[in-house]
């Protein structure tokens, strides 16, 4: 379990895809939020960060399983640049289903 960068719209229950940029480039993370809304206070010139989440780990995906690649071929994502929906075809081969 780890503490991550809370979305605006995540909430305890949510499942959370994590992507993993160049070189890997392809989702290697299912993960479920735990708690929300747990204070923070960080600060860069990149980044700023006021709210975390905690998340569990429930499944890896082999680094070739969900590539960038795909993802635009198959799934129609052009471009992965932080928290955004997931469509349900993506959805369920992510699941299994």
């Amino acid at each position: 379990m780890i503490d991550w960068k809370q979305g605006s719209d995540m909430k305890k229950g949510d499942t959370v895809f994590m992507y993993v940029g160049a070189p890997v480039s392809a989702i290697l993370y299912q993960c479920k939020v735990i708690e929300t809304d747990i204070p923070c206070d960080y600060r860069s010139k990149e980044l700023t960060i006021t709210k975390l989440m905690k998340i569990r780990l429930q499944k890896r995906y082999k680094p070739d399983q969900f590539t960038f690649v795909r993802l635009k071929s198959e799934y129609g994502i052009f471009a992965v640049r932080g928290a955004r929906g997931v469509p349900n075809s993506l959805n369920c081969a992510l699941k299994g289903k």
